[in-house]
């Protein structure tokens, strides 16, 4: 069946643009601070502060005598101005000015007073040691340096600060997924709470796991990407971790924000985006199991005022598979240009191509794997048959537009396809008997696109004595599901110990077990962030979502047709003391329609309707990279669909999830952590099957917990060796319908890194780094049914050397 033709069009321009961008992309000297504006959130206080916080912001370099800012103050700054603006607003009334000397650098003095290479007299022109501030700039959408992020805008559609969030949030920074080499998005998100995942062999093919004790694939929209819908169906393929700014998880019913979503919470990518400052990056590594891979990240202006930026990221990989007769081989490139005429437009195009050879692992028997009469390593298709080729490309655009007075435009649009060959030998149909294997053929051909869109207006105001950040939104999501499902004609045996390949099986094309699915949601939404006195934060939202879907079975020809409307709401509220300490409390609501009929009363199926309490605390010392988080939380699902023994589906599912979860995030000079523990107990409430009343969902542990921490030894004479490695406990989970539960598990991770520099100079950005994940080869498994179990991931050891420039 052919995939759509459109799609080599869509490669050639992606290559095309890869061309122009890397012959463009030369570093561009620029003399002055970077046009667009800063949103900055700075209480009135000593000028020498407001001067750090600026500098932590903006990232730009400022140097001046220490006695220059003593006993001055600055006034409180919120909003956004350009940089220029904004360190003018901080000096006013100071009998101080500037003067930039360069793109990221400034000088402070007294009106009046030149200045001179490399220093800044006083008023006696004594010269005076000047304080250099240099910090990394951090906007909700940026980068992040080491582990511990204070910012993020997918708890509330704005650039808040984490701790003015009241909801649960988790930033993975992208020098954590380097250092744990994640290679895909579930192994991104192992040390982070309220997360369970299935096994490698599947969740490097499809991004697919459970938050909160809740699925969060497919329909159910909680994949986000740069804050809008990124999955049209389960296998659009998984999202490439190298392509990451950052990985953000908001816990918790989240459909105020979002729309239809399943209540668990939202998995949201944040793109690699065009960079202000010139960017070179190689990597080239190689692993077990012959893994050889190129990857590669350029960005920087393209001409000298700084108006045109942009951002080459790419990778290229050919390896096997620790699963015999298994490619894990991958292409991925991501180009992206961002146009700023002025300081308050900015337009940034987003594009991306991916390409996936590889195979499936079918699901086993859990008695199978638990004896270990299957090796892990054995491969249970057919060579001549069994494949998975996928390919993805996303194309979209985000703008931006700030009015007079403070009014910010925000519009953003993609669109999103994907074509898969899907072909595999079906072998969870029995046990394993007399050593033989029982399996059918499977021929599936999936197809999947989405169109999505967000526009808001955002304005900060006072009013009543109170700041607020008022947001009021639309957002559209259309999404398509053309899928093609074929079977053999029957069983094809296959001795587990020895293995003889029969070829490629017959397929049966006249029955076709697939369908088409094609959907409409759109919602209008508005939420007011109120701040009163700089210790209060109050947070209240609503929105209001249509959806309609058709689906059209190609087994029977039967058409199936659904309209769904909801309101959904949030409200939270945060107290902000100057310690640091910031407890908060908050309820949310989610809501997401499901196709299909109720047998009881034929009649269509409501959709699932989510409601969340939440309270909790967060810990974040001013100026300190220290970031701990704790919430308890209470949330359910009602209107699930149950099945009684005789498989027909009834409306009468019901779901508790309740917990506790603790996060911990330090950058500490050369000691990085990151900390996590998760209590879960997802209850069975209500179904229409009485076995299930009261089980332990599956996949879900009630207990998880995580420790990694990285350590540069400089300090202790082994300049430029870092160490580095991780704990990861999964606990023991539920198989409802087997007495038998999936056996807990502890696995291990290590990194060393030596930074070439510390020999000479010459090597500055050169580094070599081991890595190795499940160091101690442990044998595990998962399950999300009896005859639903995969091998876990043994032990992979990766070397990359890289280079940066």
């Amino acid at each position: 069946m052919p995939r759509a033709s459109g799609r080599r069009y869509f490669i050639r321009i992606l290559l095309a643009a890869s061309v122009a961008a890397i012959a463009l992309g030369q570093p561009a000297q620029a003399q002055q601070p970077s046009t667009g504006n800063v949103t900055f959130n700075l209480p009135a206080q000593s000028l020498a502060s407001a001067l750090a916080a600026y500098a932590q912001q903006t990232g730009i370099k400022m140097a001046y005598p220490a006695t220059l800012a003593a006993g001055k103050s600055a006034p409180a700054l919120r909003g956004a101005y350009s940089r220029t603006d904004a360190l003018g607003r901080l000096l006013a009334g100071s009998g101080l000015s500037y003067r930039f000397t360069g793109a990221a650098s400034a000088t402070i003095f007294d009106v009046g007073v030149p200045t001179t290479t490399g220093s800044v007299p006083d008023n006696n022109s004594v010269l005076l040691d000047k304080i250099t501030l240099q910090a990394r700039m951090e906007g909700a959408w940026g980068p992040v340096d080491g582990y511990v992020a204070s910012r993020s805008a997918s708890g509330t559609k704005t650039d808040t600060p984490l701790i003015e969030t009241p909801q649960s949030v988790s930033v993975v920074t992208t020098d954590q997924i380097r250092n744990q080499k994640a290679v895909s998005l579930a192994e991104a998100l192992t040390y982070t709470p309220g997360i369970s995942t299935q096994s490698q062999t599947f969740s490097r093919m499809v991004d697919d796991l459970m938050v909160r004790g809740f699925n969060a694939a497919g329909p159910s929209g909680n994949f986000l990407r740069d804050g809008m819908k990124s999955q049209a169906a389960v296998y659009d393929l998984a999202q490439e971790p190298y392509g990451f700014e950052r990985l953000e998880v908001l816990r918790g019913a989240s459909s105020m924000l979002y729309g239809q979503l399943a209540p668990g919470g939202a998995i949201n990518a944040i793109s690699k985006r065009p960079t202000e400052t010139p960017l070179h990056e190689v990597n080239v590594e190689y692993g077990n199991y012959d893994r050889k891979q190129v990857s590669a990240d350029f960005g920087g202006p393209l001409n000298a005022d700084g108006t045109l930026l942009y951002r080459l990221t790419g990778l290229f990989r050919d390896a096997d598979n620790w699963v015999d007769e298994t490619p894990d081989d991958k292409i991925y490139i991501a180009p992206a240009l961002t146009w700023k005429p002025d300081e308050a437009t900015q337009l940034t195009l987003l594009a991306s191509y991916q390409h996936v050879d590889t195979r499936f692992m079918t699901p086993l028997f859990l008695q199978d794997i638990s004896t270990g009469r299957i090796p892990r390593d054995r491969f249970l298709g057919e060579p001549d048959f069994d494949k998975y080729k996928g390919d993805s490309y996303a194309l979209g655009y985000i703008f931006d537009h700030e009015f007079d007075g403070g009014l910010k435009l925000h519009h953003q649009a993609r669109y999103l396809a994907s074509d898969v060959d899907w072909d595999y030998m079906i072998a969870n149909l029995a046990p394993v008997t007399d050593g033989k294997l029982a399996r059918i053929a499977s021929k599936r051909f999936e197809n999947s696109y989405g169109f999505t869109t967000d526009t808001s207006l955002e304005k900060t105001f006072e009013a009543m004595g109170a700041e607020h950040t008022l947001l009021a939104g639309f957002d559209t999501y259309r999404r398509g599901y053309d899928t093609h499902r074929y079977r053999g004609t029957g069983p094809v045996l296959l001795d587990v110990d020895n293995p003889v390949y029969a070829g490629a099986p017959t397929i049966n094309y006249r029955v076709d077990r697939g369908s088409d699915t094609a959907s409409d949601q759109y919602g209008f939404y508005l939420q007011d962030q109120i701040k009163i006195h700089d210790k209060w934060v109050l947070l209240l939202g609503g929105r209001y979502d249509w959806s309609d879907s058709t689906t059209k079975s190609y087994q029977n020809g039967s058409v199936t047709e659904q309209n769904d409307d909801a309101f959904t709401g949030r409200a939270g509220l945060v107290y902000l003391f100057d310690n640091g300490i910031a407890p908060y409390v908050s309820v949310s609501q989610s809501f997401s329609p499901q196709a299909g009929l109720d047998y009881r009363t034929n009649t269509a199926l409501k959709p699932n309707e989510g409601l969340q309490y939440e309270a909790g605390v967060r810990y974040q010392p001013d100026g300190s990279d220290l970031l701990v988080s704790a919430a308890v939380y209470d949330l359910t699902q009602t209107n699930l669909v149950s099945y009684d023994s005789n498989g027909f589906s009834y409306q009468l599912g019901k779901v508790r999830s309740r917990g506790f979860e603790l996060e911990a995030r330090a950058q500490i000079d050369d000691l990085g952590i990151v900390g996590a523990y998760t209590y879960t107990d997802t209850r069975i409430l209500e179904s229409a099957n009485p076995l299930e009343v009261g089980q332990q969902q599956t996949l879900v542990p009630r207990n998880t917990l995580s420790l990694w921490a990285d350590y540069k030894l400089d300090t202790l004479g082994l300049s430029g060796l870092t160490i580095g490695g991780g704990l990861r406990y999964v606990g023991k989970t539920n198989l409802i319908d087997n007495k038998q539960d999936v056996p807990d598990y502890l696995l291990a991770d290590a990194m060393v890194k030596y930074d070439f520099a510390a020999i000479d100079h010459k090597y500055e950005g050169t580094s070599l780094t081991l890595n190795a994940r499940n160091l101690f080869d442990k044998k595990y498994y998962t399950c999300v049914s009896s005859d639903g179990c995969r091998y876990g991931e043994p032990l992979t050891v990766t070397a990359t050397i890289s280079k940066k420039w």
